[in-house]
């Protein structure tokens, strides 16, 4: 699921003040993905919630340059640094477990329907295409 994310969220509008004290509440900070590859950061953007990479095991491609979102459709995007680069966006509570969103996966340069579940401690993360080819990981709170 990590490439699926990195190769591949919080509230701001008071229409969604609401939802501050469950999952959203819960999934504000910064999470390391399962393989330990990226740590994304969960924060308010607007009135949803969004998340950006803010760190890399491996930032640099093999000229020692950052990586960038070379897979890209738009072409005028793909020299963007994949560090600081927003991957979750319009994240929203769905019910009182969970948080729907989408997902953006610089391996690919598509864009995926996303669902996190968060805990205390851990949060569940299922990145789908068309609700039915789904891939899911633990992702571990780091702050």
């Amino acid at each position: 699921m990590n490439k699926f994310l990195l190769g591949l969220v919080l509230l701001f509008a008071t229409g969604v003040q609401t939802a501050v004290g469950q999952p959203a509440q819960r999934a504000l900070g910064i999470w390391a993905d399962e393989d330990g590859q990226s740590n994304i950061e969960i924060s308010q953007c607007g009135g949803a919630l969004c998340g950006r990479v803010v760190w890399l095991r491996e930032p640099n491609n093999a000229n020692g340059q950052p990586k960038t979102d070379i897979n890209n459709p738009d072409a005028t995007q793909r020299g963007r640094p994949l560090l600081g680069l927003t991957i979750i966006s319009g994240l929203q509570p769905d019910d009182d477990s969970q948080l729907r969103g989408y997902v953006y996966n610089a391996e690919d340069g598509k864009v995926y329907d996303l669902y996190l579940k968060p805990k205390r401690t851990t949060m569940e993360v299922e990145g789908c295409f068309a609700l039915i080819l789904c891939g899911s990981q633990t992702w571990t709170r780091v702050q």
